[in-house]
Parts: C-alpha cells; structure tokens; sequence
C-alpha cells in the first residue's frame, strides 16, 4: 500500500496534546511502525480550529510536556512552528511548511478516523489531499464506511483515505480525563508518562 523506497518517510501528528498522555503515544508510535516512517513530528496547535473557544494551558508548557515525553524516542520530534506561528493553526498551513523544510521528503499527516466526516470543511482541503498522504487510525469500535458516509468528500477520496486505514491499539485515555482527575485530586500515574506527570505538579497544572 506505501511505497518510496530511498525518500524520507515522515509523519505529521497535530493536535492540542492537553496534556500529551500515553494514547498519543501509543497512536505515534503504532504509525511508525504501520507506515515504515522515519521519523514523526508532533505539532501542538495555538489554537485549534475545532477548539477555538477552549483555552488550553499556555502553549510552553504543552511544548515541553512533548519534549518530556517523546526524548527517549528516537524516531519522535516535537515541532513549535504552529504555537510560534500564533493564531488559529490550520493543518494546510503546517504541512507547506514542513514541505518546505523537507522537499524531498513524503509526507503523512495522521488524523483520527472521525475527523473524516468533517474534512472536507477543513481549509484548502483539497489541496491538503493533494501534497501529503493524508493517513486515518482508527482505534476499533468505529466503522469506518459509516463515518466517511457521512463526509462530504468524494467518493474517489473516502475510498482512498480508506483503503490507508491503520488500526491502533485501542486504549480507553483522554486529555479532557486526564485535566479531570487533576482537577479532583484523583492519579493520572500510567496515564502520562512520570517525567510529564513530575511536569504537571511542578507547575501545578490543571489544578
């Protein structure tokens, strides 16, 4: 299914990582690995388009929680050029940009199979479609024909974003759950890695 034998083979990963937790990693991880990449870059947003009105804690932070919990990785690297950039952080715009620093590599942006149903109103969609692999994981319970029937892209492209379908080890953590059990005193040991956790409490977050 992926080829380019002799080109560098990197993948995208975008997200708000609020806190980054061992799902993440797990996704990144299982991408590595399905798609041959030689690297990953991980991507926290300024703001995320689909989260515009969610204020997430402060974009320093979250760069570091990933560079805490990706530096015994070798094949993993943590990206600011969205939270340098500032504003609203649109996947096109990410993707010209690491192009631009790597022409010559392939590109694959990793997306979770939902967001299927609603990229076709992502900006310049089309041309997203066009200069890198877009890649779909799913994490099982999903079925994947239900939710690209509910996207407005063509037919053409739901059966290409199909057919590259990973699946991930399906794991039940969740930033939003993660920022709860803070919130209420509860443990978050095993649900992000210690050096984050140690972050965490260094600089009272979520609390």
């Amino acid at each position: 299914m992926f080829n380019g034998e002799g080109t560098e083979r990197i993948g995208v990963f975008g997200g708000s990582f609020d806190p980054v937790h061992i799902g993440h990693l797990i996704i990144a991880q299982d991408a590595v690995e399905q798609l041959e990449l030689d690297r990953l870059i991980f991507v926290p947003a300024a703001v995320s388009p689909h989260k515009q009105y969610c204020q997430p804690v402060e974009g320093r932070h979250r760069l570091k929680m990933l560079e805490l919990a990706t530096e015994s990785c070798v094949r993993f690297e943590v990206s600011d050029l969205e939270l340098a950039r500032g504003g609203v952080s649109y996947t096109s715009d990410t993707i010209q940009h690491v192009q631009a620093d790597h022409p010559s590599a392939k590109l694959f942006f990793i997306v979770g199979l939902d967001s299927l149903a609603d990229l076709h109103l992502w900006r310049n969609a089309d041309e997203l479609l066009e200069c890198c692999t877009v890649v779909p994981f799913g994490r099982g319970g999903e079925d994947p024909e239900e939710v690209a029937a509910k996207s407005g892209l063509s037919n053409v492209w739901k059966t290409k974003l199909l057919d590259r379908l990973i699946q991930i080890h399906e794991i039940e953590v969740s930033a939003s759950e993660i920022r709860m059990r803070i919130a209420e005193g509860l443990s978050i040991q095993t649900l992000v890695p210690p050096e984050v956790e140690m972050y965490i409490a260094e600089y009272n977050l979520y609390a």
